[in-house]
């Protein structure tokens, strides 16, 4: 195992990311957008093992701005090329708890594995386990505006799997939920009608931009496509 704590030459990126309008809901840090693409390595005859651990000091754009590697277990040569993935990745950025988009920091994992082979993706390297509680809370309180504002972020950069992105998959976990509460056991037909009911969610948050998101659409959006 090789140990390392190392600066990064800080890495810019000059892009137009959705502007919020209004202050979104917060406090959150920086969401990775998993579907994002990322640079690829290059393999050659090296081992596919091993990871890389990193601090991340995320902008308010979305952009990684500096990588600090703080530990390296892969084979020698891929730091430079895992350093590059860990620089292309996309965020959600971090939201203050006055709702201002704010730069914020994360650590992440990038591992090998013949899986992966040229394509690695940057995960949390450590899971918060209250993470998902604070973004039920956060989404029970997300007003359309604000998830308007963040559909179209993921969307930009996960395209057809926006649904899958940590903020909408939550969503789609709490209202599966409440119908495995209330003694209906549809979770195949919601997890279905997801990524449909999650777009018209979306649409109909667009005219009615104060509106609560999660009680106020998405749930009767959900229940007209998923019939009791």
């Amino acid at each position: 195992m090789f140990l390392t704590a190392r600066a990064v030459v800080p890495f810019f990126i000059l892009s137009v990311v959705p502007v919020a309008g209004l202050a979104q809901t917060g406090p959150s840090e920086p969401q990775v957008i998993a579907a994002a693409s990322t640079a690829k390595i290059n393999v050659g005859g090296k081992k596919l093992a091993g990871h890389v651990i990193a601090t991340l000091r995320v902008g308010e754009d979305g952009r990684v701005r500096d990588v600090l590697i703080t530990e390296n277990t892969t084979e020698a040569g891929f730091e430079p090329q895992l350093t590059k993935v860990l620089q292309s990745a996309h965020f959600r950025p971090a939201i203050d708890a006055g709702g201002k988009l704010v730069e914020g920091s994360i650590e992440m994992k990038v591992e090998l594995r013949q899986s992966t082979a040229s394509e690695p993706k940057p995960v949390a390297a450590k899971p918060d386990s209250q993470l998902t509680d604070k973004e039920k809370v956060r989404i029970r309180k997300m007003r359309c505006s604000d998830f308007v504002w963040e559909w179209d972020l993921l969307r930009e950069e996960a395209g057809d799997a926006t649904a899958t992105e940590f903020m909408p998959r939550i969503a789609t976990t709490m209202y599966a939920a409440m119908r495995t509460e209330a003694g209906e056991y549809v979770d195949v037909k919601v997890w279905k009608a997801s990524a449909k009911g999650l777009k018209e969610a979306a649409s109909q948050c667009r005219d009615s931009p104060q509106g609560l998101f999660f009680d106020g659409i998405f749930k009767s959006v959900m229940d007209e496509a998923v019939p009791k």
